[in-house]
């Protein structure tokens, strides 16, 4: 027979791994994402001064808050009330994102000697940064609708001193409710805000003074 100790022991751990396989089974399963990239269309060259030709400038993430700054596709269902797209991510957190779309847009627009990320080791002549306030999908009379504020930041990256700040607000129809076309319409606002931000820039008479 079985001593008693063995017996006693041999329950319990039967008694474990059934509370065990409780516990696996009732664990919240990993949730299923579809990540998206930005779309993106090519920006035409841009006039600028001749001047420009000789900068180089450099785009930084934007400041933005907590929910903004995440991978997540936002969406304002009503009033105030900020949500997220489930089960979808962008590729990347919105800061990156509308910075690298910018960047591109400058190098498209092929008004500066050179055009650079703050994630580089590069000294440039202009620094444009700035605020993201609102990168989101929004309920207007039942219709979605993006819109994107963007509050930029321009700075002489030498002398730290402040060159014009803009404020730009881009907002865009949705054809629809599904997300991919949401993920489109995202799209073609951040084309319309880097091309107003691109346009702005070839503006500016300012040029950066070089130590």
């Amino acid at each position: 027979m079985m001593p008693t100790v063995v017996r006693r022991l041999l329950k319990a751990s039967l008694v474990g791994l059934a509370a065990l396989s409780t516990a696996c089974s009732v664990l919240p399963q990993a949730e299923s994402l579809t990540f998206y990239q930005l779309p993106a269309t090519a920006l035409t060259a841009q006039q600028a001064p001749a001047s420009h030709k000789s900068l180089i400038i450099q785009v930084n993430r934007p400041h933005a808050e907590r929910l903004l700054a995440s991978s997540r596709i936002t969406v304002l269902p009503q009033g105030n009330e900020m949500s997220a797209y489930k089960g979808v991510r962008w590729s990347d957190d919105v800061p990156a994102l509308l910075r690298n779309r910018l960047a591109d847009a400058l190098r498209d627009a092929d008004q500066f000697r050179a055009v650079v990320l703050d994630s580089e080791s590069m000294v440039a002549d202009w620094e444009l940064g700035g605020t993201l306030g609102a990168y989101q999908v929004e309920y207007i009379q039942g219709a979605p609708q993006v819109r994107i504020q963007f509050d930029a930041l321009l700075r002489d990256q030498r002398s730290g001193q402040l060159v014009q700040t803009r404020r730009f607000v881009v907002q865009q129809d949705v054809n629809g409710t599904a997300v991919p076309q949401v993920v489109e319409a995202f799209g073609v606002a951040t084309d319309a805000l880097s091309g107003q931000v691109s346009q702005w820039l070839g503006s500016l008479t300012v040029q950066s003074k070089k130590s």
